[in-house]
């Protein structure tokens, strides 16, 4: 027993020297927020992150005493390993420049966006108060004038369109999946949207993949949102795949180090708005149990 004990007690001090060699000294400091690693009831071995915790003292090197806010046990100690630090969100601004200088001519931009029903936003946008009154009224109009921007309904492009090269591959017909019947009134209510807004059509196609329904992860109401997904892993499978290389998200974030501003677009749908070829509308095919489109 001696041999094994002191055999087991060396092969873990070689562990530990492995791992400390990539190991990093996190320290937090009385008050931080704090996301906690929990384990999710009734499923022990399944964890998530829960937050934010307020992180009341060290207890420990490695250990700290975190405010959970719960009845049962406000106060816990935790391992640095179940905790990373919070950063709190920032309020979205808008920040106008201009510039006495002429304006040079520029090339018009193209038309985007279709004449369909729009639901503007442009109430909802921030101005920052750093602003002065006549550039707020200047970023007021300028919002007005391009309302179509900042709309609730997907829009199109003409500038390009996606092909599917399945090469001489048959075609994929798979059956549709068993759907419980509120499941079934959500998927009939999200066809009939999609008939409306001209992102679908009927179709005979001999192509045919399942439809499945997910919950949306950040539903803000208490009755979660489904979203609508198809199952193209049958048609994936006889899709010879594009080898472009597509750009490293680390080497994008070190060119965008040094900038001051940075500029995001959250597209409406985004995958609605490039129109599919005539011979990948048939690939995409997709049934429901109220028809094939």
């Amino acid at each position: 027993m001696k041999k094994a004990s002191k055999s087991l007690q060396a092969s873990q001090e070689l562990q530990k020297q492995w791992h400390d060699q990539k190991a990093v000294l996190i320290l937090y400091q009385r008050g931080q927020k704090v996301w906690v690693l929990e384990p999710v009831a009734p499923r022990a071995l399944q964890d998530k992150w829960s937050g934010p915790h307020i992180i009341v003292e060290k207890k420990g090197e490695v250990t700290y005493l975190v405010d959970l806010g719960t009845a049962r046990s406000p106060l816990r100690v935790l391992h640095v390993n179940r905790l990373k630090p919070y950063y709190d969100r920032a309020d979205l601004t808008l920040l106008m420049a201009t510039d006495e200088g002429q304006e040079e001519e520029s090339d018009p931009l193209p038309d985007l966006f279709s004449s369909t029903e729009q639901d503007a936003l442009v109430e909802g946008v921030v101005l920052a108060e750093c602003l002065t009154a006549e550039q707020k009224d200047k970023c007021i109009n300028l919002l007005g004038k391009f309302s179509e921007l900042f709309s609730t309904v997907p829009a199109t492009t003409s500038w390009c369109e996606h092909t599917i090269d399945t090469g001489d591959s048959m075609s994929v017909k798979s059956k549709i999946y068993r759907q419980p019947d509120h499941v079934r009134d959500c998927i009939k209510q999200e066809v009939q949207k999609m008939l409306e807004l001209g992102v679908v059509e009927h179709s005979e196609s001999p192509w045919a993949s399942p439809v499945v329904l997910g919950p949306k992860p950040y539903s803000k109401d208490e009755k979660r949102e489904m979203r609508f997904c198809v199952d193209y892993r049958g048609l994936n499978q006889v899709t010879k795949t594009d080898a472009h290389p597509i750009p490293r998200a680390d080497e994008l974030i070190d060119t965008l180090a040094s900038a001051k501003y940075l500029s995001t677009f959250d597209l409406t749908a985004g995958y609605w708005q490039i129109k599919l070829s005539e011979d990948a509308k048939a690939k995409t095919a997709f049934s429901t149990i109220g028809g094939h489109y």
